[in-house]
């Protein structure tokens, strides 16, 4: 290869967009000790790092984010977003409401966000499949224990969740089963 052709490939290098055969080649080259391409990649780094440098951050229109979520949506189908200000937070007992996030029909799980108000109780079930649960906000008791904001609790399919309560309300994020048995 003529050295010319080193040399241009040098800024693509400072780029980042050199990949598989030509970036092992010109990492090769670089090993060789060739100072006028080190010295390309060093100037084309530094021009870029200027570059960047002056640049003035712009935020884009809440328009445009959407637009590009759309667009991620009808390209990529198998990804789901839920947006905070998306969906609607339904009733399931007193003072406990869930926003479904997803819906796994083959498994017949579903992921929510449940919502328990202060003083609140869930009735006494049995999962039917594996429950998992994490605390985002405030405080719940569930499994015979007090659990708070990061901490999770899984319970096996067959277990029977008894006196689950909060005393301050709690935020929690749950992966359950569509069919529990509810036993009171």
């Amino acid at each position: 290869m003529e050295h010319e052709e080193w040399l241009e490939r040098a800024e693509f290098f400072a780029l980042g967009t050199l990949d598989g055969e030509e970036l092992t080649q010109f990492d090769a080259h670089l090993s060789s000790g060739c100072s006028l391409c080190k010295a390309k990649v060093r100037v084309a780094m530094e021009m870029l790092a200027q570059l960047a440098a002056s640049l003035e951050p712009v935020t884009a229109p809440d328009s445009v984010k959407t637009r590009i979520f759309e667009q991620i949506s009808e390209e990529k189908p198998d990804y789901r977003f839920v947006l905070a200000a998306e969906g609607e937070w339904q009733e399931m007992a007193p003072g406990i409401s869930a926003k479904h996030l997803s819906m796994d029909t083959t498994r017949q799980r579903v992921t929510a966000l449940v919502r328990m108000e202060r003083g609140s109780r869930y009735t006494n079930h049995r999962h039917t499949l594996t429950e998992e649960l994490f605390v985002l906000e405030g405080s719940c008791y569930c499994g015979g224990r007090l659990l708070g904001p990061g901490d999770y609790h899984r319970a096996e399919a067959g277990s029977i969740h008894l006196d689950t309560h909060t005393d301050e309300g709690s935020l929690m994020l749950l992966i359950t089963s569509v069919q529990n048995e509810m036993l009171e």
